[in-house]
């Protein structure tokens, strides 16, 4: 039988050599220990609680590294790990031991922890690509005449990128962006000042909002979206474009960007444009009853 133990000063010699056994995880921008050691002692208690370890007898066989849940009790899973001769004995009944709702985990589609996900019942919820180019490679094939290129501006163009966004994205299942969201996001690592880009009419109406963002050691382009009644038209090319260009002239070599698997239009233009395919994802969800 597995059990959970909380990740403590007396047992995080173990969770370190787990951890560096663990070459397949897709996690966060930084690992553990990386963001771990050069906090301080209030912080490293805080951290530690954001990870459990897996037991079976007196030996220490896996872990899981996960946040703390939304207010919508949504918890993303950062890693996951249980040595191969231990993966039998692991099933989901082991998830009623967390105050969660629902657990979420985005990992590379040849993980080992494909297995884990399988005995804990998860569900797959989206396959996706990461495409990548070089930007030296892009040329430029398109005239801006009848578009205007407007950079995000903090303390200025929050509501105006949170009406795009919401409009763009308006799905079902989605919790709608808020000015807060949006100026939480601007104190992240990963965001990058002057990388956020509208695209409007020549009249000055944005019809289309992109970025640039630094994650995973990976210069990407997120939140891309043209709002629905100007698409058909080529903004979406011109917009990405624009983004190529602008890494370009910031001396960045390689630009990523993350398209669902079965969104074929997205995947066309992208390797029009001249995103080869990187590496896939699959992106897991399980609901705690």
């Amino acid at each position: 039988m597995v059990f959970l133990e909380k990740l403590s000063l007396f047992n995080i010699k173990h969770f370190r050599k787990l951890y560096n056994k663990n070459e397949n995880a897709y996690i966060c921008d930084k690992s553990f220990f990386d963001i771990y050691d050069e906090e301080s002692f209030v912080m490293k208690y805080i951290i530690r609680k954001q990870i459990k370890l897996f037991k079976v007898k007196k030996k220490y066989v896996g872990y899981v590294w996960y946040e703390y849940p939304s207010d919508q009790g949504l918890s993303n899973i950062y890693a996951i790990y249980m040595k191969d001769s231990y993966i039998d004995l692991i099933n989901s009944k082991i998830l009623s031991f967390f105050n969660i709702n629902t657990f979420k985990f985005d990992m590379l589609a040849n993980s080992k922890a494909y297995y884990i996900m399988k005995k804990l019942n998860f569900n797959v919820n989206s396959k996706s690509i990461l495409m990548k180019m070089k930007t030296i490679s892009f040329n430029k094939r398109f005239t801006e005449n009848k578009v205007i290129f407007k950079h995000f501006k903090e303390g200025q163009d929050e509501e105006l990128r949170c009406k795009i966004q919401n409009s763009v994205f308006n799905e079902k299942n989605r919790i709608p962006l808020s000015v807060g969201d949006i100026c939480c996001e601007e104190d992240e690592e990963y965001y990058i000042k002057n990388f956020g880009v509208f695209i409007c009419e020549d009249n000055g109406q944005a019809i289309g909002y992109g970025q640039i963002i630094f994650n995973k050691g990976l210069y990407t382009i997120v939140n891309l979206g043209i709002l629905d009644e100007y698409r058909k038209h080529g903004y979406g090319e011109m917009l990405v474009k624009y983004l190529i260009e602008l890494c370009h002239k910031n001396s960045i070599q390689n630009i990523y960007i993350r398209v669902e698997k079965n969104n074929y239009k997205a995947l066309s233009l992208y390797s029009k444009i001249g995103f080869k395919e990187y590496e896939s994802f699959v992106t897991w969800y399980k609901n705690i009853d």
